[in-house]
C-alpha cells in the first residue's frame, strides 16, 4: 500500500485542502474518494486543527431556504441545537398582512404551485376553507403519495427525516 493509493494519509495534502483551499471535510472526502469520517480520523491523527463554525460557514450554503420533499420552500434555522422552520409562503403573508392576520390561518397557493410565493398567488383561508378548496370536505387529508411515504422515519415534531 502506497500513500498515493491512500491520499487521505498525506498530512500536507489534508492541511492544504482544508486550510489553504478551505474545503470542507465532505468536499475533501469527495475529492480523495473516501468517506468524511476517514478524513476526520486522519486530520485528528495529524493534529490538524478544525475551523470553528463561523470560520467554516463560507463552505456551507449561504442561505437557509430549502425545498421540502412536498415542494414547499421553507426557511430553517438551527439555534443551540433546536431546528425551527417556517414556510416562505407564510413569511410573505406576514409581510403583506401582519402577524396577527396570519397566525390562525392557512396560506393557500391559488395556482397550486407550492414554490410560487408571489403575494398575488397567496391567500389566507381558515382550515375548513382550505380543506374545501382542495376538495377534502372540512378536513385536510394527505394525498395518496403522502400516505405511501408515511412509514418513513419522522423526527420528534413529526417531520420526515
Amino acid at each position: 500500500m502506497t500513500d498515493s493509493e491512500y491520499p487521505w494519509r498525506d498530512e500536507s495534502l489534508l492541511y492544504e485542502l482544508y486550510w489553504e483551499q478551505e474545503l470542507s471535510t465532505n468536499e475533501i472526502a469527495d475529492k480523495l474518494d473516501c468517506t468524511q469520517p476517514t478524513v476526520h480520523k486522519w486530520m485528528q491523527k495529524f493534529d490538524i486543527p478544525r475551523r470553528d463554525a463561523r470560520e467554516a460557514a463560507p463552505n456551507r450554503r449561504r442561505h437557509p431556504a430549502v425545498f421540502t420533499d412536498r415542494g414547499y420552500v421553507i426557511c430553517a434555522t438551527n439555534y443551540r441545537g433546536t431546528t425551527d422552520s417556517v414556510g416562505i409562503h407564510r413569511l410573505v403573508m406576514v409581510a403583506e398582512r401582519g402577524f396577527d392576520a396570519v397566525a390562525d390561518k392557512h396560506v393557500h397557493h391559488k395556482n397550486g404551485v407550492r414554490w410560487d410565493n408571489r403575494p398575488e398567488n397567496l391567500e389566507l383561508l381558515s382550515r375548513t376553507e382550505h380543506a374545501e378548496r382542495h376538495g377534502f370536505g372540512s378536513e385536510i387529508k394527505p394525498t395518496d403519495h403522502e400516505w405511501d411515504v408515511s412509514d418513513r422515519e419522522r423526527d420528534e415534531r413529526g417531520r420526515f427525516k
